[in-house]
């Protein structure tokens, strides 16, 4: 698979859209050059966690939500870029605050550390362009297990 890049305007419909986009690259083994379920699932769960926290909290200042998702598979890895039109928010420090607010078993609030438990790498920033970016790589190397500190 090369480099896919998918374009999302409509919040209601983009998780329905994922899906069938994640069913379709199964379908075709063009995630991963060696297919792996585990690192697949963790893909889709970090994919499916941040738009999922756009969806439901992103602020797009009455703007037409623009979301864009790159895929670049590479071997046992595969690298997301996702970008957005958001006013955004403070990724690292309420990834902080949802580590020390954590209680077993929480009905809400796991999607940041599930985001961070299932990436190998990740990074969040701001494009020259004002566009809000996370980036993150999943890899059949790591341990499939999702390390979620509990208080």
């Amino acid at each position: 698979m090369e480099v896919t890049r998918q374009h999302f305007i409509e919040l209601h419909r983009v998780i329905d859209e994922l899906h069938g986009l994640f069913e379709e690259w199964e379908r075709a083994d063009a995630l991963l050059s060696h297919p792996d379920p585990d690192t697949i699932q963790l893909f889709r769960l970090a994919v499916h966690e941040w738009v999922a926290n756009l969806v439901q909290h992103a602020d797009f200042s009455n703007r037409e939500p623009n979301i864009t998702l790159d895929v670049i598979p590479n071997g046992r890895r595969v690298r997301c870029v996702i970008e957005n039109n958001s006013e955004g928010f403070p990724f690292p420090e309420q990834l902080d605050v949802q580590r020390s607010a954590l209680t077993p078993f929480p009905e809400r609030g796991m999607g940041l550390l599930m985001l961070n438990a299932a990436t190998e790498y990740f990074e969040y920033s701001q494009t020259d362009d004002g566009r809000r970016r996370l980036e993150f790589t999943v890899s059949s190397e790591a341990n499939s297990c999702l390390d979620i500190p509990f208080s």
